[in-house]
């Protein structure tokens, strides 16, 4: 059964040690039939949680906040 990865990246060197790994892994995870997203946390603007429950809604992005977590695919 294959499995859906998601990889946040914190570094903000994109090819530095952890990208190293982060392709090895991703490599590997993606030879035996996974799918790897990657995601570089130091590109994205990505607000903390307000605690305005919006969250708790029926909407399909329920979220009030329009940042970069918008619109992901996890």
């Amino acid at each position: 059964m294959s499995k859906k990865i998601v990889i946040l990246n914190g570094s903000p060197r994109k090819n530095g040690n952890t990208s190293a790994l982060v392709r090895a892994f991703t490599e590997g995870a993606e030879h035996a039939g996974h799918t790897v997203t990657e995601f570089f946390l130091n590109d994205m603007t990505i607000h903390g949680c307000r605690g305005c429950f919006g969250g708790h809604s029926s909407r399909e992005c329920p979220c009030v906040q329009k940042d970069d977590m918008v619109g992901m695919d996890f």
